[in-house]
């Protein structure tokens, strides 16, 4: 019976990645560690049951973008797109290319982040969707294996993280709908397990602290990043309190597009009823009318630089823990002046 990799990692008294990581040649596996592997390698007669092209140098090639709740997300989730667009924009200007693969939490309590890796002869992941709490958030702090996150704060001695500075972004687009009379807001918010919503949360109130605004609790509409569910409450809110809020202030552009949607459908108007301001840049905003003012955080932009963050360090390059995607404000007109009215 052939020899497994497990068995090899086993008697070397390493892990899996680091087996792997050794008879690949990456030079992150000290001398000793190699020795002890390459004799255990000798004595059990371990050959590796790997494709010819993985066992060449072109295998520190072989990445993937690993997205969670791929089938949940909106077929409208142009944020999704644009990523991965950004990834492989990377890799194809390397000559390369880029697998991605859906994950779940269930799966990542099934699965180890390192036996997948190893299972798909991966050198280096770049993760997009995970929450907190998620298995593999807390695994990529022991994984031998460059990893970066996207917008999630990854705290392994390989790790780095490509994000937007969402707490700073949305407290200016919020400064922003302040600067222009508004002082009853209402904030349309994403998933509480997510960590842009904590971010992006926090902006806001800094922003709504800074003027001496109070705000009550329900003000505050959790959205979960939905379009249906914002249209929703949106609607229950405007029955409710048809005279509270004059701008509604969304952590994603699908949200607003359910808010503009919900504000229509009760009559009104926007901007001349209600301001809605939106967090993303999605190309769809270029086709509504009246046009949102939004937040471009360059989602392009941060599928590239997280993808040659990877790359870099997989080619034992020093690379920054934290990229910082630069973000700005669009402005169009959904956010009139309460002077105008």
């Amino acid at each position: 019976m052939a020899v497994s990799i497990r068995e090899v990692a086993r008697a070397a008294n390493v892990s899996v990645s680091t087996v792997s990581r050794a008879l690949n040649g990456y030079t992150d596996v000290s001398e000793e560690t190699r020795c002890r592997i390459e004799t255990v390698v000798r004595e059990l007669g371990y050959s590796p049951n790997v494709s010819a092209k993985t066992l060449s140098s072109k295998a520190k090639n072989n990445v993937a973008l690993l997205v969670s709740d791929l089938d949940s997300v909106s077929q409208m989730d142009g944020f999704t797109d644009n990523l991965i667009r950004g990834a492989y924009q990377y890799m194809n200007e390397m000559g390369s290319t880029v697998a991605m693969y859906g994950i779940n939490t269930k799966m990542q309590h099934e699965k180890t982040l390192e036996d997948f890796c190893h299972e798909y002869s991966l050198s280096g992941v770049m993760l997009m969707g995970l929450k907190l709490g998620d298995p593999y958030l807390t695994q990529c702090e022991s994984l031998s294996l460059p990893c970066v996150g996207v917008d999630i704060d990854l705290k392994g001695p390989h790790s780095a993280y490509v994000t937007t500075d969402d707490e700073r972004a949305f407290e200016e687009i919020t400064d922003y709908v302040l600067a222009q009379g508004h002082r009853q807001l209402v904030l349309v918010k994403g998933k509480e397990e997510a960590a842009v919503t904590y971010a992006r949360e926090k902006g806001f109130f800094s922003a709504m602290q800074s003027s001496g605004i109070c705000l009550s609790d329900d003000c505050v509409l959790a959205c979960r990043f939905h379009e249906e569910t914002a249209y929703r409450k949106t609607r229950r809110y405007l029955k409710e309190h048809p005279k509270r809020g004059t701008a509604f202030v969304c952590m994603s552009d699908l949200m607003a597009l359910g808010v503009c949607r919900a504000i229509a459908d009760e009559g009104y108007r926007v901007p001349e009823d209600f301001s809605v301001t939106g967090f993303d840049g999605m190309y769809f905003l270029n086709y509504i009318k009246p046009g949102i003012t939004t937040v471009d955080q360059n989602i392009t932009q941060k599928g590239y630089a997280g993808m040659k963050a990877l790359m870099g360090m997989i080619r034992g390059e020093t690379v920054d823990r934290e990229i910082l995607v630069p973000h700005s404000i669009i402005e169009r007109e959904s956010v009139l002046k309460t002077g105008e009215k």
